[in-house]
C-alpha cells in the first residue's frame, strides 16, 4: 500500500530569480509555484516553509520551517511531509502531566520485584526504556526463571481519555536521526513509564519458566547452523505467569558494552556478569529452537549513526547483527507469544502481528529470477503450488541460501532484500492469522507500548483478561485500530527512510569534500527499475544510475527482472553483480544520490 502524504500541507523549499520567488516542492514532486511578495510572511530564499496552494500554481506561506542547511529544519519538514502528529495538545499535556505523578504513588496489589537483580539493555542513545529483564536459577532443579518486564502504560494512559485518543491518532513514535516525535509525552515516555536505572518503576511482568539449556545446546553466536542437536523444535516455557509488578533496575547497558563483554573486551561486576552468561545460553537456545521450527532468518541492512554531543550526525555504520540485539530480541518474541497463546486460549479481543503465507505467484517470479542469477533454488510448481506448499519452499530456500551465496561469494543481505520484497506485509489484525516469519502459531506486539499503540491495546486486553482493568473495545474499533495501526507503521517507515537518506547523503557530501569527487568506489547492484539500477557502495550509502549513464548501448530490464541487458552487446548489468561507480551529484535536501560508472 502506497504512503499517502499530507495533502494540507505543501512543503517546499523558496528561492528567488530577480524579483520573483518561487517555491519548490521539497519531497514528492517536481512542482514550482509563484509566490508572491505579500505571501511571503517573512520567509526568505534558501528556507523551508510549508505553502497552502490555490491549484492554479500560486502560492502563500503559512508558516517558515528553517533554512535547508539546517539538518534540524529538514527533519521537521519530513515529519510535517509525511502528515505525522506534532506535538500534543494543552489537555493530553496536563493529563500525562497528573497522571505521572501516579508513578509515586503507593500500590499494594503489585507483585514486589525489585529485590530482583534486573537491568535493561537499549542503545546508547535511547530515552525512553521501556522493557527490563531479569534470569533466576529455579524454581526447580535444571530450570531457569526468565521475568520479562514492561513498563505499565496502561496504568498512566486511561482507555478513552484525551491522552489515550491522541497517541492512538499516532499509533506509534517516529525516530529520525536527529529528531524523535514521540507517541506519548515525554513527562511519561522519558520519565514516569521509562524504567530507568535506580528508580522504583510500574510494570507488567512476564514470568517465564524453561529448562535450563546447557552450554553449547544453542546456536551459538547469535546464527543458526541449521543442525539437528537434540533440542526440540519448540524451546516453549513450562509455565507461564502475568501480573503487575513494581520493579528497580540495577544498571542501564547498552548494546555495544555487552557485546565487548561477549567478546571478552571490558569486565562487568561478577553477579552481572554471570546473569548476562546465563540469559546468553537461553537466548542461543530460543533462537535455535525457533530457526527450528521454520522461522525465517533474513538479515537486512539498516544504518546506524554515530552522534556527537550536540546532537550531530559524525558517522555511519551499518547496525550490527550482535549477540546483545539477538539476545533482547529473543526475550521480546518469548513474551510476546506467551501473551498472544494466552489471549488467544481466553478468546480474548487484542491486536495481533499477523504475517500470512507467501503468494504462490509470487514465490514462482521470486525462484524464476533467483534461479536466472544462479542461485540455487527448491523445486516448486505453480500449478500445485498452495500458500502453505510457497512458504515451506521460501522456509528451503532461507536455510540453503547462506551456505549457496558463501560458494559464490555473494552479499547475503542483498538477497535477503530481493527475498523480503517477494514477500507480504506483516501488518497488525483483529484476528490471529499466524506469523509466517517468526512461524509463529500466535504472535502480537506487547513489548513497545511506550511507543506502539497495539502493544498498548494488548495491555489492556491482557490486564482485562486478568481483571486488574476494564476494558471492553467494540469489535469496530479494533479493526479501525488494526487498520490505522498499519497506516502509520508504514508512514513512520517511510519518513524514517527518507530521513536516512538525507543524512547519509548529507554525510556523504562531506566525505566527497575532503577525498576529492574523483573518488572511485567498489558496490553491489541491489535493485532494478526498468529505467535505471541502485548501487549500494561503502556498506552504507545507495545511489541510482540512470540508465543514460550507461552509455555504448539501449539497455532494458529483462523479462525476469533480474538484469539490464545491452540490446547491442548483450552485456547485463545483473542483481548482485559488483560495480565501480563514482558520484556525480548529490541533492542533499532530497537525499538522492546519482552515480554513473567509473571509467
Amino acid at each position: 500500500m502506497a504512503v499517502v502524504v499530507n495533502p494540507a500541507a505543501r512543503v517546499a523549499v523558496l528561492t528567488r530569480r530577480g524579483k520573483v520567488y518561487q517555491a519548490e516542492a521539497a519531497f514528492e514532486s517536481n512542482d514550482t509555484f509563484y509566490i508572491g511578495r505579500k505571501s511571503l510572511k517573512g520567509a526568505r530564499a534558501g528556507e523551508l516553509v510549508v505553502l497552502r496552494t490555490d491549484g492554479r500554481g500560486r502560492g502563500e506561506v503559512v508558516r517558515r520551517i528553517g533554512s535547508q542547511d539546517s539538518l534540524a529544519a529538514v527533519m521537521e519538514a519530513v515529519l510535517i511531509h509525511f502528515g505525522v502528529p506534532r506535538g500534543f495538545s494543552r489537555e493530553a499535556e496536563a493529563e500525562a502531566a497528573r497522571q505521572a505523578g501516579m508513578a509515586y504513588m503507593d500500590d499494594s496489589q503489585r507483585h514486589d520485584l525489585t529485590g530482583l537483580f534486573t537491568f535493561t539493555i537499549d542503545p546508547d542513545e535511547a530515552q525512553d526504556f521501556d522493557d527490563a529483564i531479569s534470569l533466576v536459577d529455579g524454581p526447580g532443579d535444571g530450570e531457569s526463571t526468565l521475568y520479562v518486564h514492561i513498563a505499565d502504560v496502561s496504568y498512566f494512559v486511561p482507555y478513552g481519555s484525551i491522552l489515550d485518543r491522541e497517541a492512538e491518532e499516532k499509533a506509534n513514535s517516529v525516530y529520525l536521526p536527529v529528531a524523535v516525535e514521540p507517541m506519548l509525552p515525554p513527562v511519561l515516555s522519558s520519565d514516569a513509564c521509562s524504567l530507568k536505572p535506580g528508580v522504583e518503576r510500574k510494570c507488567v511482568t512476564v514470568e517465564m519458566v524453561f529448562a535450563r539449556p546447557a552450554a553449547g545446546s544453542g546456536s551459538g553466536g547469535g546464527g543458526d547452523d541449521g543442525d539437528d542437536d537434540g533440542m526440540p523444535a519448540a524451546l516453549e516455557p513450562s509455565r507461564t505467569r502475568f501480573y503487575r509488578s513494581a520493579i528497580r533496575s540495577r544498571r542501564r547497558l547498552t548494546y555495544n558494552l555487552v557485546d565487548d563483554l561477549f567478546e571478552g573486551r571490558g569486565e562487568l561486576e561478577a553477579e552481572l556478569a554471570g546473569t548476562l552468561d546465563r540469559c546468553r545460553l537461553l537466548a542461543d537456545a530460543l533462537r535455535a529452537a525457533r530457526h527450528r521450527r521454520g522461522a525465517l532468518n533474513i538479515h537486512t541492512f539498516e544504518p546506524e549513526f554515530r552522534l556527537d554531543d550536540e546532537g550531530g550526525v559524525t558517522g555511519v555504520r551499518p547496525r550490527p547483527h550482535s549477540e546483545s540485539h539477538a539476545l533482547i530480541e529473543e526475550f521480546m518474541i518469548a513474551a510476546n507469544e506467551a501473551v498472544a497463546r494466552f489471549l488467544e486460549t481466553r478468546g480474548s479481543e487484542c491486536l495481533y502481528r499477523v504475517h500470512e503465507e507467501p503468494d504462490p505467484a509470487a514465490v514462482d517470479s521470486l525462484f524464476d529470477l533467483l534461479d536466472d542469477l544462479g542461485v540455487p533454488v527448491p523445486e516448486f510448481s505453480l500449478k500445485k503450488g498452495t500458500a502453505q506448499r510457497a512458504g515451506q519452499a521460501v522456509r528451503e530456500l532461507i536455510r540453503k541460501l547462506p551456505a549457496a551465496l558463501s560458494e559464490q561469494q555473494r552479499d547475503s543481505e542483498v538477497f535477503g532484500e530481493i527475498v523480503l520484497r517477494s514477500l507480504k506485509q506483516a501488518r497488525y489484525h483483529e484476528a490471529n492469522l499466524g506469523h509466517f516469519g517468526l512461524a509463529s502459531r500466535a504472535y502480537l506486539h506487547f513489548t513497545s507500548p511506550i511507543r506502539r499503540y497495539p502493544d498498548l491495546v494488548a495491555h489492556r486486553a491482557l490486564l482485562n483478561e486478568l481483571h486488574l482493568q476494564d476494558w471492553k473495545p467494540s469489535r469496530f474499533d479494533l479493526v479501525a485500530a488494526a487498520e490505522h495501526s498499519s497506516e502509520n507503521e508504514r508512514r513512520a517507515a517511510a519518513a524514517e527512510h527518507l530521513g536516512d537518506d538525507i543524512v547519509l547523503a548529507r554525510l556523504l557530501d562531506q566525505r566527497l569534500y575532503h577525498e576529492g569527487w574523483d573518488r572511485r568506489f567498489e558496490g553491489e547492484v541491489i535493485s532494478l527499475i526498468p529505467s535505471g539500477l541502485f548501487v549500494r557502495f561503502e556498506e552504507c550509502y545507495e545511489g541510482y544510475v540512470h540508465v543514460s549513464n550507461l552509455r555504448g548501448d539501449y539497455y532494458a530490464i529483462n523479462e525476469k527482472g533480474s538484469a539490464l541487458v545491452g540490446r547491442r552487446s548483450g552485456r547485463p548489468y545483473r542483481l548482485g553483480d559488483r560495480m565501480t561507480i563514482r558520484v556525480v551529484n548529490i541533492d542533499k535536501l532530497r537525499g538522492k544520490v546519482e552515480l554513473e560508472p567509473a571509467r
